[in-house]
């Protein structure tokens, strides 16, 4: 049934939607990132002839980063009210909520890891990775933890009900978090905790209970699993090897982005570079050198703009709102789980990839619609 290609078709069909009900997004013309965004389809498709692997890009990888990039265009386009983007935000929370739930559950009842890492003297241990039908490993659960947790901690304050359900399930998030053994997911929810800690009018409360929360669960860690999260900084850990490791690959990801400095390699060529000239079969783990090798830094400049426009349209609707926020409860929430989603994701993307992953553009396109939603206002 893959071969039916049921995602193209779903973005056809989207697009066609679109057209015929001639939805106009006047916006996305006016928004600084969407120029960014034009102009980084542009530079993808202008560098085609430099790259040194421009038939991957066409065959395969163009398509990839299609399917992640029209995440922007249809948000922008499709969430043009205030109703509407409380439904995408919930249907958006209520499935990664499932995948975060469904291995959990598997574990506690089958057993189910999903996953494994290396350590030191040949030695396993076992990390809770996506359910079985799923397609992310461990690093990616905990991305998805890390993406949720900003998001229910800021829309809870609407009701009672949400307020409770998010201290239901926050455990839960937090258990399965370190369960994946993510070490880059563990600074990411450190990342969270001290944002919402700084942003919060009762800084000593939140410390406060962080400090009961992290006493109820230290015990509660696993000896393998607490040398996991200690290899981060302790070099006599089992695990720091694969840190070490990590470090010293984005060095050598970045020299290999110099072959080729201006153009790239080509997109979504990361794991033909480490293969060819690397001698390592695996895609990039870092962001910013992932589009330096792909892209060239020409391409990494663009992309950090577009970052930056992100930052831009979050600040200004935090700006509008600030006389509006019991008015306007939903979008200040949600522009503060935005804003602390993004401060996390820019840490977190040192540890991970993601030009043709779906959230940077989500993101960026619920960033232009909660400002244009503030500015109507």
């Amino acid at each position: 049934m893959g071969t039916i290609r049921f995602d193209l078709v779903l973005v056809i069909l989207i697009s066609l939607c679109i057209c015929r009900k001639n939805i106009r997004a006047s916006y996305v013309n006016k928004s600084d990132t969407s120029m960014i965004l034009t102009i980084l389809v542009f530079y993808v498709f202008a560098s085609l002839p430099f790259v040194e692997w421009p038939g991957s890009v066409i065959r395969t990888n163009f398509e990839n980063f299609l399917k992640a990039f029209v995440f922007y265009y249809f948000s922008v386009s499709l969430l043009t009210a205030e109703d509407r983007l409380k439904k995408f935000v919930a249907i958006f929370l209520m499935c990664q909520s499932f995948r975060i739930f469904e291995p959990l559950y598997l574990h506690l009842t089958e057993g189910y890891w999903g996953s494994y890492a290396s350590m030191r003297d040949w030695e396993y241990m076992d990390r809770l990775a996506g359910s079985p039908h799923d397609i992310v490993n461990p690093n990616g659960l905990a991305f998805i933890i890390v993406t949720v947790i900003p998001l229910i901690h800021y829309l809870s304050s609407m009701s009672l009900r949400y307020r409770i359900l998010y201290l239901i399930s926050l455990p839960v998030f937090v258990y399965t978090l370190i369960l994946t053994a993510s070490r880059s997911g563990f600074v990411a929810f450190i990342v969270i905790l001290l944002s919402i800690t700084i942003k919060s009018r009762k800084r000593v409360l939140v410390i406060g209970a962080i400090l009961t929360a992290s006493i109820i669960v230290l015990p509660y860690l696993g000896s393998e699993q607490r040398d996991r999260f200690f290899s981060i900084f302790d070099k006599n850990a089992k695990n720091y090897g694969t840190t070490e490791t990590r470090i010293t690959g984005i060095e050598k990801d970045f020299e290999l982005a110099l072959r080729r400095p201006m153009f790239g390699h080509g997109l979504g060529t990361s794991l033909e570079v480490l293969s060819n000239y690397g001698g390592e079969y695996r895609v990039s783990h870092n962001l910013y050198s992932e589009i330096a090798m792909e892209l060239g830094f020409v391409g990494l400049v663009i992309f950090v703009l577009f970052i930056r426009s992100i930052f831009v349209n979050v600040m200004n609707c935090m700006r509008q709102l600030t006389f509006w926020e019991d008015k306007k409860m939903f979008l200040s929430q949600l522009t503060n789980g935005i804003m602390v989603w993004l401060i996390m994701n820019i840490i977190f993307s040192f540890a991970s990839y993601g030009l043709s992953s779906y959230e940077w553009y989500l993101f960026g396109g619920l960033s232009v619609v909660v400002r244009r939603l503030s500015s109507e206002q």
